[in-house]
């Protein structure tokens, strides 16, 4: 059962705006055409618009058609997904239901796959799209076919696979801030039952900040190589296996965090947000008889720190290596056996400097250079049946997975004495088993229904400042799906869903400062979902319509509250109450003319935490008698926070141009709009503002289609934006990272 290429031209791309567009054909301006783009949303492949999942698809066609480069882009083109831009984070949100505690230990509400294998991680990592057959984003908890964090959403990144002719391309791209990028694919048959795909990716730049410290030196740079190889053997007529093995080796210098500072430069009392906002307000050296420090003209471009980012300092490293075999074996002619074995390793460090400045916290008094690191190997299992007869489908499946990760965390304290390591080991094992099926009801009704039962272990021990401790954590849970689904016409679904999902219970084992008491653990968060949507195509065709509006209670919500900052900001981990979250998605794909696609995306959110009365978090420098101690912020009625906006939007408009018999031409804008936030409690300091970024491309393909160049200009009217920004309580500053400003550059490719 060898695999084949997902469509060429893909269009009928459901709820991913990207999709009606066309694949690296449609840069010749070809008609538009709305076909399909099969997927596995449901561990069965599957027409998108069939799917009863709010989500957005988008073939790895798509992507090069569009000029996207990086996750982000693809995530940016997603209603209801926030990505975080941050060298040290790359956090996911989906529905607004954030992961509060992102701790070396612990795992995220969006649950991570790379070619069926999950990747327990809370961030995406900036994943460069090599080779990809396409992007998967499921909104809503996938607790019964994916289980555990899955709570917020799935993002399923998909490879391709080997071909059974001769295929390959390269490209190279130049840009702004010395930006090279090359990358190349081969795939064929090796002989009459064995074929391969190998691809490769090197991506690096100078970086686009200027270090204004004394030590110099330039940061927010890339050095990425990224590599792939397939084999897949056909072994007789009714099984196959697949081998991957995939490495990467990330050596960044992560972005510099920008500073505000917090206190009025008169009376040092704690400015009102707009202030500080605008840069009028300083951090407190002067309580210390020391210099006052602000950063009164912010610039994306230019950032303070005392670190040598030529010396290894405010790093991010990241190497991972796995390797996955997928055994495809047909039973019956109805049933079919899947085995997906895969081991992981991954590896990484980073060392940002949290102040902000090349001064410190209070003068110098004490700095905030975090040391991370993290080594992790696991190993999963996967066994599913799958069978499909007289209108019933269905999937009944055994998961495992087997963690062990070490993780050291420490930051540098008063009079430049580094603080004591937090050391942790942490072991996580787990086992499912699952189930789901479907079954047509007459003509126009299909019922769906499925069954998750999960086991989890985790135990942890912790080292600090020659304290031991160690704590354990059982959990099991019962998640579920039924769903309705109607067709009244053949291109027309409207369905209805409830769904669950968990996720792990965590401990707190980061920057523990030789307080072992702050070893603490909170049970697994649990997510309800009410979902009502519907996936349309009209106009003969020529347009998809796909919405759906959706309702979550989630309870027992983890999150971390940081305090006692004046010394060391001491971390605890803590449930903060529950969250009510409500929302809207939708997507409108056309092609009104030959010429013209027009893709829209439009999210909606609104939220708030219930939590008891007089429970809070502590933030900011603190206002009045809180000076030192920072302000209290309520959590019960509480707005979801920064990640959650109330309005996304974002919108692809291609033109192609009449070129007659050069090839063929097409101009391409494309945008991303969100709101502004506020920091959970109505802290106004930490808000995000709202953002527009707009991009310009424009793509010429030979007639031959072997040829491609595409000329770019990204952030065209030069954005600037505060993407996160937070203030630990009872420090004199703020700090955070804006987004990146315009870029530029030029891509050209060739394929054989």
């Amino acid at each position: 059962m060898p695999k084949q290429r997902v469509g060429r031209l893909s269009g009928n791309c459901v709820r991913g705006i990207a999709a009606l567009f066309m694949a690296q054909s449609t840069m010749a301006g070809a008609q538009t055409v709305l076909e399909e783009i099969t997927v596995t949303a449901t561990k069965r492949e599957e027409n998108v618009q069939d799917v009863s999942i709010s989500m957005t698809a988008m073939t790895g066609d798509m992507i090069e058609a569009f000029g996207f480069q990086d996750a982000l882009e693809v995530f940016n083109q997603i209603p209801n997904v926030f990505a975080d831009e941050g060298s040290f984070s790359g956090a996911l949100t989906i529905r607004g239901n954030a992961t509060l505690n992102p701790t070396l230990a612990g795992e995220g509400n969006v649950a991570l796959y790379f070619d069926d294998v999950y990747r327990p991680q809370a961030y995406y990592g900036g994943n460069n799209l090599l080779d990809l057959e396409r992007v998967e984003v499921l909104r809503g908890p996938q607790g019964t076919l994916f289980g555990r964090n899955s709570t917020s959403g799935l993002v399923h990144f998909i490879s391709r696979k080997p071909t059974e002719e001769f295929e390959g391309y390269a490209t190279l791209e130049v840009g702004s801030y010395d930006t090279r990028i090359i990358e190349a694919a081969i795939s064929g048959p090796i002989n009459d039952t064995i074929s391969g795909r190998l691809a490769v990716q090197y991506h690096e730049d100078d970086g686009f900040q200027e270090n204004l410290g004394p030590a110099g030196g330039d940061l927010a740079k890339t050095d990425r190589l990224t590599g792939r190889g397939h084999l897949n053997f056909e072994l007789g007529e009714r099984a196959d296996l697949l081998l991957t093995v995939e490495a990467s080796d990330r050596d960044d210098v992560g972005k510099g965090f920008h500073y505000w500072g917090l206190l009025d430069p008169v009376t040092l009392a704690q400015c009102d947000a707009k202030r500080i906002r605008a840069g009028a307000c300083v951090g407190g050296g002067g309580y210390f008889g020391l210099p006052a420090f602000g950063d009164p003209d912010l610039d994306p471009e230019k950032v303070y720190t005392e670190l040598d980012p030529d010396n290894g300092e405010n790093s991010y490293t990241l190497e991972t290596s796995t390797g996955i075999a997928r055994l495809n074996y047909s039973l019956t002619e109805n049933i079919g056996l899947v085995s997906i074995t895969a081991y992981e390793t991954m590896s990484r460090f980073f060392n940002p400097d949290e102040d902000a400045s090349a001064t410190g916290v209070f003068g110098g008094q004490f700095q905030l250079n975090d040391h991370y690191s993290q080594d992790s190997d696991q190993f999963t299992q996967e066994l599913r049946l799958e069978g499909a007869h007289d209108g019933l489908e269905w999937t009944a499946g055994f998961f495992y997975f087997d963690e062990d990760r070490d993780a050291t965390s420490t930051v540098k304290d008063f009079e430049t004495v580094q603080s004591p390591d937090t050391i942790v080991e942490a072991s996580t094992e787990s086992w499912a088993v699952f189930g789901q099926a479907a079954v047509t009801l007459g003509e126009q009704f299909r019922l769906i229904g499925g069954l998750r039962y999960t086991e989890d272990d985790k135990e942890t021990e912790v080292l600090t400042a020659g304290v031991r401790g160690s704590d354990e954590l059982s959990s099991t849970s019962t998640d579920g799906k039924i769903g309705l689904e109607w067709r009244p016409r053949e291109d027309w679904m409207f369905y209805g869903t409830i769904s669950t999902a968990f996720r792990s219970g965590n401990f707190n084992t980061d920057l523990l400062f030789g307080d072992i008491s702050l070893l603490t653990s909170v049970k697994p968060e649990e997510v309800e979902n009410y979902e009502a949507g519907f996936k349309l195509k009209l106009a003969d065709g020529r347009a998809i319509v796909n919405g759906a509006l959706f309702y979550q209670e989630v309870s027992d919500k983890q999150g971390i509250s940081y305090d006692n900052a004046l010394g060391a900001p001491a971390a605890r981990l803590i449930s903060i109450g529950d969250a009510k979250i409500q929302g809207a998605e939708l997507e409108v794909l056309a092609a009104p003319i030959e010429q013209l696609e027009l893709s829209l995306g439009v999210g909606w959110l609104d939220g708030e935490y219930e939590a008891p009365e007089d429970f809070y978090l502590l933030a900011n420098f603190g206002t009045g008698d809180r000076a030192f101690q920072g302000d209290q912020y309520f959590i019960d009625g509480s707005s979801l926070g920064a990640s959650a906006p109330e309005w996304t939007v974002n919108g692809v408009v291609r033109y192609h141009l009449p070129t007659g018999d050069y090839g063929a031409s097409t101009l391409q804008l494309d945008f991303n709009y969100r709101d502004a936030t506020e920091g959970i409690g109505g802290n106004d300091i930490t808000y995000s503002e709202d953002r527009l970024l707009t991009n310009l491309r424009l793509f010429w393909n030979s007639p031959s289609e072997r040829w491609q160049v595409e000329a770019y200009v990204e952030n065209i009217f030069e954005e600037e934006y505060i993407d996160n920004m937070y203030a630990l309580s009872g420090v004199d500053y703020a700090s955070g990272n804006m987004g990146r400003p315009r870029w530029y550059g030029v891509k050209l490719g060739v394929n054989f």
